[in-house]
C-alpha cells in the first residue's frame, strides 16, 4: 500500500510538472534569447484530406532586426522517406510525421525548424472575420467577379478565400502570388490590427489550428511581428528530375546569397536601391507626367524599366502597387515619391517589381 501511494504521488508530481511545464513553456523566448531565426513549417488545404496537403512554406523571423521571409515549397518538392533512399512528393506525405518533413527541409534548406501549423480554408476565414476583413486593391486580376470592382475592395474571410482560389488556371505559383496580397497587405495594416494581438485573441485564433506551438509563443510572434520590419518572400529554387522538385549546390547557393543573407545582414538605402525596378504609368490625361516622374527617379539612382500610359480607369490619387518588392523597397518609394497609398497586387512574372500609377494630385 505504502508503495502504490508512494508511485502514486510519483505520478501526481510528474503529471503536475508536465502540465505546467507545457503551459509555461516558451521556446521561441529561448530562440530569442539564442538570437537564432524562428522558423515555422505552414501546410494548407482547402479541405481536410488525410493530413496531406498541396501548399506548404517556410515563415522565418529574425527577432534581431524584424525581418519576415516567407519561401513557398512547390508541391512536387522530394521528401525523404527515409534514409534507405525512399522518397515521395511533398502533398503527399501526412504532415503529422512533422520530424520526417523536417528531417528532410533542414537537409535542403539547411534551417532548423522547430514548429509547423497546419491550416484549412475554414480557418481562413475565420481568423480574416475575427480581424474584421481586409482591404485589397484591384486592377485587373479579379475578373466577372459580383461586387469586386477596379480600386480598393473589402473582402471578407470568405471572399479572400475565393481571390486565392480563382487564379489561373488553378496555378498553384498564381496563389501563392495572391496569398502575398493579403498577407503584406495584412503587414501594412498592422497599425489597425494591434489591438487584437493579446492572449485571449491568441487563443481563439489557434482553437482550431493543428500546430506545436503554445498560444503564449504564438503571441511572442506576435509582437515580433507587429514592430517595425520588413517582409520579403519567394519561391524555392530547384529544378524538376524524375517527377520530383529538387534542390542542388547551385540552387542553395542562390536561396542562400538571393534570400537567407537578406534575412541577417542589415540592408544599406545603395542595396535597397539596387533591388527596385519601378513600372510608371501616367493615370491622368495630362501628358508628360510619366517621363517627368522617371527622370526625377532616375537621379535619385533607381531603375525605371519601362513608363508609358495607364491602361486603367483614370486616377485621382497616385498610388504605388508592389509587384514583387519587399515592404522596404516599397517603403523607399514612397519616401522619394511623397505618395502614400500602397498596395499589393503580387506578380512574379514581371520585370519590374513596383508599379506607380500617376493620378490628379502630381498634377498640382
Amino acid at each position: 500500500m505504502i508503495a502504490g501511494g508512494v508511485l502514486l504521488a510519483v505520478l501526481v508530481l510528474l503529471f503536475i510538472y508536465y502540465w505546467h511545464g507545457v503551459r509555461t513553456r516558451n521556446a521561441v523566448e529561448e530562440l530569442i534569447r539564442k538570437k537564432r531565426i524562428i522558423n515555422i513549417l505552414v501546410a494548407g488545404s482547402n479541405s481536410l484530406k488525410d493530413h496531406k496537403h498541396a501548399f506548404f512554406s517556410i515563415v522565418s523571423i529574425n527577432p534581431e532586426n524584424r525581418r519576415i521571409g516567407i519561401t513557398f515549397i512547390p508541391p512536387a518538392f522530394k521528401i525523404r522517406l527515409d534514409d534507405g533512399g525512399h522518397s515521395a512528393r511533398i502533398n503527399d506525405v501526412v504532415v503529422f510525421n512533422f520530424n520526417r518533413l523536417r528531417y528532410s527541409i533542414q537537409k535542403d534548406l539547411r534551417l532548423n525548424i522547430p514548429f509547423y501549423a497546419e491550416i484549412y480554408a475554414t480557418d481562413v476565414e475565420r481568423i480574416v472575420n475575427l480581424i474584421e476583413g481586409v482591404d485589397l486593391f484591384v486592377l485587373d486580376q479579379v475578373r466577372e467577379t459580383p461586387g469586386i470592382g477596379f480600386g480598393v475592395n473589402y473582402f471578407d474571410g470568405r471572399k479572400v478565400m475565393r481571390y486565392i482560389n480563382t487564379a489561373e488556371q488553378n496555378s498553384i505559383y498564381l496563389k501563392y502570388d495572391r496569398i502575398l496580397d493579403v498577407l503584406m497587405t495584412l503587414y501594412r495594416d498592422r497599425e489597425r490590427l494591434e489591438r487584437f494581438v493579446g492572449m485571449e485573441f491568441m487563443t481563439e485564433v489557434m482553437k482550431s489550428l493543428k500546430t506545436n506551438l503554445l498560444p503564449q509563443e504564438a503571441l511572442r510572434i506576435g509582437e515580433i511581428i507587429f514592430n517595425d520590419g520588413d517582409v520579403m518572400a519567394t519561391v524555392m529554387p530547384g529544378f524538376f528530375r524524375d517527377g520530383y522538385y529538387v534542390m542542388d549546390d547551385i540552387t542553395f547557393r542562390i536561396y542562400e546569397k538571393e534570400f537567407l543573407a537578406q534575412l541577417i545582414v542589415d540592408r544599406n538605402e545603395r542595396d535597397i536601391d539596387s533591388s527596385i525596378k519601378i513600372k510608371i504609368l501616367n493615370g491622368t490625361d495630362i501628358p508628360g507626367l510619366a517621363r517627368k516622374m522617371r527622370e526625377r527617379l532616375i537621379r535619385e539612382g533607381l531603375n525605371v524599366v519601362e513608363f508609358g500610359t495607364s491602361p486603367y480607369r483614370r486616377m485621382n490619387k497616385s498610388v504605388i502597387i508592389n509587384k514583387r518588392a519587399s515592404m522596404a523597397a516599397v517603403n523607399r518609394v514612397a519616401e522619394l515619391t511623397g505618395i502614400q497609398s500602397t498596395y499589393h497586387i503580387i506578380d512574379n512574372t514581371q520585370l519590374h517589381n513596383i508599379m506607380i500609377i500617376i493620378g490628379e494630385d502630381q498634377t498640382r
